[in-house]
């Protein structure tokens, strides 16, 4: 399927579907620019708005597109709370100021998780400088820009854009988790620099992969030390908690920036952790303490018991008759690693009536998002009994699932109460 003729295939092939499609793959078609801005033009038309309503991942990969066709996707994006996943690797984009700002500002105003660019390599050193400090989305959690033609002028855009949540910028802020960047020309100063700031400033961050970013003069591996050189070697600076950079491309300077990502990024996954135990902890106690009847105020009191052999009038106290800094000060004990506003998104969330699940169950059994049971755990046997219903049959599978509705639960509360990473306060000092 080519250009606009593979667009007028695809689009009846769509329409013959009642229900809407959840994953949209069309690799290696070259649609080009006029058949992406057909396709996208139907999906966003009424006829189309069936597949909005569902489509949670396209794949576009190698189809030719450039920006007259990215400005289509991206107007597409803009404001689509469905959408997840979008991989645009191996296309025809270039760093138009234009159609970049147009991307970014539809990201910032979607709930995309996940954007590929890898192998778009016109891009270059003009599409960092031009896109992030534009991007602020909260929700892109995954990028992945390997192969776009990045070199060291690109590390100190990207080391202020990673550091922009900590700062409170005006300018992009990084809000993802995953951070793909190989197989560019960054090399190990720019590399060093990148995670320089990582460690400085970015606690989100828990997977970047900086893979094959020599540069291109810099010496092979492989080369025998007693080869003739113009000048003599230098021995490479190490990546030192104190800042200090890594000057040269060679083995061992690489070998420092592996043993620092590992550091960085084991890090930021333990705080991670920690962090949403925590929160999870918090809410278990914040949500009866804070909880208020709608009928009434007085009836919404709890109180804290004391042994039953002493008159209870005079061993009982009203919780809710505390001063309010009391009651939230004791209540941050529960939740020390958190910060000030990550404790006060929670208490939000545990008073509000709206955030409570239904008293009682749907009559209608959402099928559509069962727990997905992991085929090691289900044995041999083919009479075996069926998982397939999992959490909506109120049986969650936990461990034994690929996919458990509980934890995807779980990841939407604490991505509502900003609850994913550790936040220092502003005056703390990161070192």
């Amino acid at each position: 399927m080519q250009f606009a003729a593979g667009a007028q295939k695809v689009i009846p092939l769509l329409n013959s579907y009642r229900n809407g499609v959840i994953k949209m793959s069309l690799n290696h078609n070259s649609l080009g620019d006029d058949g992406i801005c057909q396709l996208f033009a139907y999906l966003s038309s009424p006829e189309g708005s069936k597949h909005r309503a569902t489509l949670t991942d396209i794949s576009l990969t190698g189809n030719g597109i450039g920006c007259k066709g990215l400005q289509a996707i991206a107007e597409y994006v803009r404001g689509n709370d469905v959408l997840r996943t979008l991989w645009l690797t191996n296309n025809d984009f270039t760093p138009d100021p234009a159609t970049l700002s147009c991307l970014a500002n539809a990201l910032n105003n979607s709930r995309l998780r996940l954007l590929s660019l890898t192998g778009n390599s016109r891009l270059g050193d003009s599409f960092v400088e031009r896109f992030l400090p534009l991007l602020r989305s909260r929700f892109l959690q995954e990028l992945h820009i390997n192969t776009i033609g990045l070199t060291p002028r690109s590390a100190p855009v990207i080391a202020t854009w990673i550091t922009g949540s900590r700062a409170r910028s005006s300018q992009g802020v990084c809000h993802l988790q995953t951070l793909k960047c190989s197989g560019n020309s960054l090399g190990a100063r720019g590399v060093s620099e990148i995670l320089r700031a990582i460690e400085r400033g970015n606690w989100a961050l828990t997977k970047v992969e900086v893979y094959a970013n020599r540069l291109p003069d810099a010496p092979l591996p492989s080369l025998p030390p007693s080869l003739p050189s113009s000048s003599p070697p230098s021995s490479p600076d190490k990546l030192l908690p104190d800042g200090s950079l890594a000057a040269s491309d060679t083995d061992e300077a690489w070998k420092d920036c592996d043993r620092a990502l590992h550091r960085i990024t084991m890090r930021n996954q333990y705080w991670k952790r920690r962090v949403e135990k925590e929160a999870l902890n918090l809410l278990k106690y914040a949500r009866p303490l804070l909880m208020r009847s709608r009928s009434s105020t007085s009836s919404a009191s709890l109180v804290l018991s004391h042994p039953s052999s002493s008159p209870p009038s005079t061993l009982t106290m009203g919780f809710v008759a505390l001063p309010n800094e009391l009651k939230l000060c004791i209540l941050s004990q529960f939740a020390p690693t958190l910060s000030s506003t990550q404790r006060v998104h929670i208490y939000n969330y545990a008073s509000d009536p709206a955030t409570l699940p239904p008293l009682t169950p749907t009559l209608r059994r959402d099928i559509s998002k069962p727990c997905l049971a992991d085929p090691s755990t289900l044995g041999a046997s083919v009479g075996g009994p069926n998982y397939g219903s999992g959490c909506p049959a109120g049986k969650c599978m936990g461990p034994n699932s690929l996919v458990c509705r509980r934890e995807e639960e779980r990841a939407r509360f604490l991505e509502a109460v900003g609850c994913t990473a550790y936040e220092p306060e502003l005056d703390e000092s990161v070192d």
